[in-house]
């Protein structure tokens, strides 16, 4: 697609396809086990439909986003990175039949206890990340992107192996809390 202004608005019509017009956009959780999520949300960032209990922030330049929020009612971790990375799947790698995600851990933020994992995929024209943390009060929060392989269009900033390399998603870490 060598038109940038339609790969845009193609990213962000998909957005509002896939996500149920139901979505919780307050960080107030309905049930008590789950704090409100406090975070400040991502300088050049627009929010973004998000069918979790959250946000969702998409960088309207370039093709990568951000979200913060806790799992679905009944939903597991695992269920939700799964999630994640088929929503990334489908936003970037829209012909891709089998894709297989390539993962290593991250290590946490300072003075923060969490888990993270950076995903990687791709198929013969893109690549695709996915940084998902778990703080240890279950809120999950990370960053995806795209890049082409050859150039031909507008391509994210892809995280290094320890998470790092993106000022935005740094300081977006850092202000999250739910305590």
């Amino acid at each position: 697609m060598n038109n940038p202004h339609l790969a845009k608005a193609i990213f962000i019509a998909f957005l509002l396809l896939v996500t149920p017009a139901s979505a919780p956009l307050a960080s107030m959780p309905q049930n008590s086990d789950k704090k409100p999520i406090v975070f400040k949300q991502p300088s050049g960032y627009m929010t973004a439909p998000f069918g979790h209990l959250g946000k969702m922030f998409l960088d309207p330049k370039k093709p990568a986003g951000m979200f913060v929020g806790y799992s679905v009612d009944g939903q597991d971790m695992d269920g939700f990175k799964k999630e994640m990375q088929e929503m990334v799947t489908k936003m970037f790698l829209h012909d891709a039949k089998d894709i297989t995600w390539i993962s290593a851990p991250l290590p946490p933020h300072q003075a923060v206890e969490e888990s993270g994992t950076l995903f990687s995929a791709s198929d013969d024209k893109m690549e695709i990340q996915l940084a998902f943390y778990v703080r240890s009060e279950g809120v999950a929060y990370g960053y995806f992107g795209m890049r082409h392989k050859k150039g031909g269009g507008e391509d994210a900033k892809f995280l290094d192996a320890a998470g790092k390399g993106l000022k935005a998603f740094d300081e977006f870490a850092k202000s999250i809390s739910s305590k």
